[in-house]
């Protein structure tokens, strides 16, 4: 089992995403409600703004940013220099120790050029796309077929 699978098959683990720093999403375990390049930004956005805060604040370098929210924990990881970002959603009421050991395992495994793959292969929408005068077309014989 690869590290996308074992985060996702924990049952704590709502989803994982991984994103790049060309507002690409690369994999995720759920379909996306809004706009993918900028939710890619957004991760970027906050990452920038964890590393100033770090930096202001004289500690160190962010690893890890860590939302919570009413339901659930959003852990934000940047991998390789910022290039890609892991992201994983855990349900509020989990052991966030436990998860972590698993997150730390996975992330072990990751390899640069597993994510620079994905980047090459990011998604491809071979949904066919409609024409608007064939979509016309189409519901104009749909209704001569439905008046005969």
């Amino acid at each position: 089992m690869d590290w996308f699978q074992r985060l996702t098959s924990n049952p704590y683990v709502n989803a994982v995403l991984v994103a790049d720093n060309r507002d690409n999403i690369l994999r995720s375990s759920y379909p996306l409600r809004s706009d993918h390049a900028q939710l890619a930004s957004m991760l970027q956005s906050a990452e920038v703004l964890a590393q100033t805060l770090a930096s202001e604040l004289n500690c160190g370098q962010a690893q890890l940013l860590q939302f919570s929210t009413q339901w659930e924990h959003i852990l934000l990881f940047p991998l390789f220099q910022s290039t890609f970002y892991l992201v994983v959603q855990v349900e509020r009421t989990a052991p966030l120790t436990l998860i972590m050991v698993d997150v730390e395992r996975a992330l072990a495994e990751i390899k640069r050029e597993e994510l620079s793959q994905m980047e090459v292969a990011k998604f491809v929408d071979d949904t066919p796309v409609l024409d608007a005068a064939e979509l016309i077309e189409a519901v104009r014989e749909w209704l001569r077929s439905r008046s005969s």
